[in-house]
């Protein structure tokens, strides 16, 4: 245990099924933030994500979490800003939500009742039918024609005659068969519905946040994210026997159920006695906004070219609580909404654009060294051979670039240190490519 520090492991918590997750490696960069930080001094981390490094360093450290997702603002918000939630009043809040008069729920209820019997009979054609033509939003920009297509309509004249053409309906009518089944959809709009009623300004956060982490969990895909739906078919045109096991284990589960034990998860939370400091913007932004009290720079920006808001867009609309423009796609000289129904201008990330990535590196070592404070930078190393995922930017690009801003380059892997040449790299990317990197940079 490093002189001056508490342990604190327990401040391990989980939010989101997010990539490149940190949730294993907290020990490991908790250690080396401590090592390089005074204690008392505070912490940015710069990436936030998910929240959980800025979760763990905050029973250590006053923590700055930045990123430019709102999703993470919220989600920071939730883990590190004090709230007036008790079980008792969130037992009270599902509970009013069970017992909403909901208008929506009847009005969906033809598209409801035909995926639910499709999952009860196993009809694998209409449920495929679902997931690639589901997204009603979708059915009204493009007037596909598909075996839901009378249900889509039906539905439709429901929501118009109800005047549930908006917010209230949102999540229903552009994800709900997609990435959620219709029943899930509309549990969702039902909470966000009563979150938008809540009086409490300071608790809104921590109700948000548990639907960001029942959405998640309960998204009908591979991984657990929103890159794309199931591809429900191969190369072939047969459908996969996938459709059938995702649905029976995804599209069934009780969202309100799975709210509720989230919801009870963030009340119980440890909370530290240090002030935190959420900040949303680009990264260069939050660097010129950090509070004085800042020592040490924790990065874990993104080194492939996938782009983190095509993963988690539908959370992003869930936090933003707007009504997205779906972006499109050109197909053979011809316009279509995006396969994964993304937002229209969402965020492109320098890191993942292998022309600019070096220098948004670099822009960060120059503001973080001019400042003197010290930066840790995790990296992934790669390995060609194994043909894992290529990064942008190499970790001899990266160590390089740091050498000329930074007086100690130093990089650390778990259980060994190595100093900072350049060529001392090398067995960090033949050991292993699932290994995390540290490489510690500063001015002293």
């Amino acid at each position: 245990m490093i002189p001056g520090y508490t342990d604190n492991t327990n401040f391990c918590f989980r939010t989101l099924n997010y990539l490149g997750c940190k949730l294993r490696l907290l020990d490991f960069i908790e250690e080396h933030v401590k090592r390089v930080t005074p204690a008392g001094a505070g912490v940015c981390d710069l990436f936030a994500g998910s929240g959980c490094v800025s979760y763990r360093l905050s029973s250590c450290f006053p923590v700055t979490a930045c990123d430019i997702q709102h999703y993470s603002k919220i989600i920071c918000s939730a883990l590190l800003q004090p709230n007036t939630l008790t079980d008792d009043i969130a037992n009270s809040f599902v509970n009013g939500i069970r017992k909403r008069s909901n208008v929506l729920l009847d009005s969906f209820a033809p598209l409801i009742e035909l995926e639910s019997d499709a999952i009860r009979t196993k009809n694998l054609e209409v449920l495929t039918e679902i997931i690639e033509h589901g997204s009603l939003e979708v059915f009204n920009l493009e007037q596909s024609n598909s075996l839901i297509s009378p249900g889509q309509i039906q539905v439709n004249d429901n929501l118009k005659k109800a005047g549930l053409m908006g917010k209230e309906s949102l999540f229903s009518r552009y994800y709900g068969g997609v990435y959620f089944s219709y029943l899930q959809a509309v549990q969702i709009d039902t909470i966000m519905a009563a979150i938008k009623q809540y009086p409490i300004e300071k608790d809104i956060s921590v109700l948000l946040a548990a639907l960001l982490s029942t959405a998640s969990d309960v998204a009908c895909t591979v991984g657990k994210h929103f890159a794309q739906p199931i591809k429900a078919r191969d190369s072939k045109g047969r459908i996969k026997p996938l459709v059938y096991n995702k649905a029976i284990k995804d599209k069934t589960l009780d969202v309100i159920a799975l709210y509720w034990e989230w919801l009870q998860k963030y009340i119980s939370l440890k909370k530290s006695d240090f002030q935190h400091t959420i900040l949303q913007g680009d990264y260069m932004d939050c660097l010129n906004k950090l509070p004085d009290n800042v020592q040490t720079v924790y990065a874990d920006p993104p080194y492939t070219r996938d782009h983190y808001s095509r993963f988690y867009h539908v959370l992003e609309t869930m936090a933003l609580n707007d009504m997205p423009t779906i972006s499109t796609v050109k197909i053979h000289g011809k316009t279509h909404v995006s396969n994964g129904i993304y937002r229209d201008g969402r965020h492109q990330s320098p890191f993942c654009i292998k022309t600019k990535a070096l220098k948004a590196f670099e822009n960060m070592f120059i503001t973080v060294s001019a400042t003197n404070k010290t930066l840790l930078l995790s990296y992934s190393p790669y390995n060609e051979a194994k043909e894992s995922h290529p990064r942008v930017v190499t970790i001899e690009q990266l160590i390089s670039c740091a050498r000329r801003y930074f007086d100690n380059v130093n990089v650390v892997s778990a259980g060994h240190f190595t100093h900072n040449k350049l060529n001392s790299t090398e067995h960090f990317l033949e050991s292993s490519d699932e290994a995390e990197v540290l490489i510690i940079c500063d001015n002293r």
